[in-house]
């Protein structure tokens, strides 16, 4: 049973769903409409090891965030 993420078409509420089968129908938490369509999930991972695959390809400036190339998203650390 896969998690998908879903944005409402009416209010613009951006949240995720764990969903049975592909053709169900999903509502949105915030407006309870069902006009919600699924979005492209963006994902991260860690390769193993302090000097994984990942962080040598981008660089001795490269931070250990997966969510971005350079350091200055809010989530790096």
């Amino acid at each position: 049973m896969p998690i998908y993420e879903f944005e409402c078409s009416k209010c613009a509420e951006k949240f995720e769903c764990l969903v049975f089968r592909s053709d169900e129908r999903v509502s949105c938490p915030s407006c309870g409409s069902q006009e919600a369509q699924r979005v492209m999930s963006v994902f991260g991972f860690k390769s193993g090891g302090d000097k994984g695959a990942a962080s040598s390809r981008m660089g001795s400036g490269a931070s250990s965030c997966s969510g971005c190339a350079g350091g200055s998203c809010a989530t790096c650390h």
